[in-house]
């Protein structure tokens, strides 16, 4: 049941022929044309924003030698934790046990390995208990630093969202993880200096160099987004496309009727070729 789209007339079921009872407008074609070029303006707007978006999402990952640079080192930061900034040991008569502070520390942590709870306890509440302190420390610090490298990580592959606004916080995420990176250096080395300290051949701790490794790697990854910023990247589009992504933003947005835009939207060469063509066709029909 529903009301003609001509003069409101309530329809029955029994209202089966194409036509309207009461005015004789055909049901089917009714607004055919209205409904057609409102279809052929979204989908040009809609088109087009697609391809303004595929490019720009081309060319902030591979659009300009820094963009492939930042590509490729986006993933550093996280890899360089693979190197462990410090350790722990404690060589036991019938067993020895190794925490280490990095990526491979991380995921025996997380994996649940408890073995070595009863040990990190009697380091915990015995003489040694400045050592054990340190070394969580450090692996505190790995964690955060893990943290901030997966964040370059995604921002970086997320950036043709908006290239300077998160190029900007990649900036910012990597300076904060070479500051984490720097206090690991300091925990590290008050680690071995503590082991040293105690000179106890059954807990020790040592000072790795994967501290100084991921402070390097999150400064490359600071100095290629901060550059790409600046530079910004080129992206060619085709003609009328950027200006129709634009008009499609503020008619999803309510600001402009899709009614009130013309057909095409925007006229280019190429529509202008379209329409001429369509003349001349239409004309030699008539001829």
């Amino acid at each position: 049941m529903s009301n003609c789209p001509h003069c409101a007339k309530r329809l029955r079921f029994t209202d089966w022929r194409p036509n309207c009872p009461a005015c004789g407008v055909n049901l089917m074609f009714y607004g055919f044309e209205e409904r057609f070029y409102e279809d052929a303006k979204r989908s040009e707007l809609s088109m087009a924003g697609m391809r303004v978006g595929s490019k720009r999402m081309k060319a902030s990952l591979a659009g300009s030698p820094w963009a492939k640079v930042r590509l490729f080192i986006c993933f550093v930061p996280l890899a360089s934790l693979l190197l462990p900034w410090g350790s722990l040991h404690a060589q036991l008569p019938f067993a020895a046990q190794a925490w280490q502070a990095g990526i491979l520390g991380l995921v025996n942590v997380f994996l649940g390995n408890l073995d070595a709870v009863p040990y990190l306890q009697s380091m915990w509440g015995g003489p040694f208990g400045s050592l054990f302190q340190l070394g969580i420390l450090l692996l505190g610090a790995c964690v955060l630093a893990a943290v901030l490298g997966l964040l370059v990580l995604l921002l970086s592959l997320f950036s043709f969202l908006k290239l300077k606004r998160i190029s900007a916080a990649v900036v910012v995420t990597s300076l904060l993880g070479m500051l984490v990176s720097a206090g690991g250096l300091v925990l590290g080395i008050f680690l071995q200096r503590a082991s040293g300290a105690l000179g106890n051949p059954i807990f020790t701790g040592a000072l790795g160099f994967g501290a100084p490794l991921s402070f390097a790697m999150f400064a490359c990854t600071a100095a290629a987004n901060l550059i790409l910023r600046k530079k910004g990247i080129h992206v060619e589009f085709a003609e009328g496309d950027e200006e129709r992504a634009a008009i499609y933003k503020k008619v999803k947005a309510g600001e402009i009727n899709l009614d009130d835009l013309p057909y095409p939207v925007v006229e280019t060469a190429a529509t202008r070729e379209l329409e001429a063509a369509i003349v001349n066709e239409i004309g030699g029909e008539q001829a």
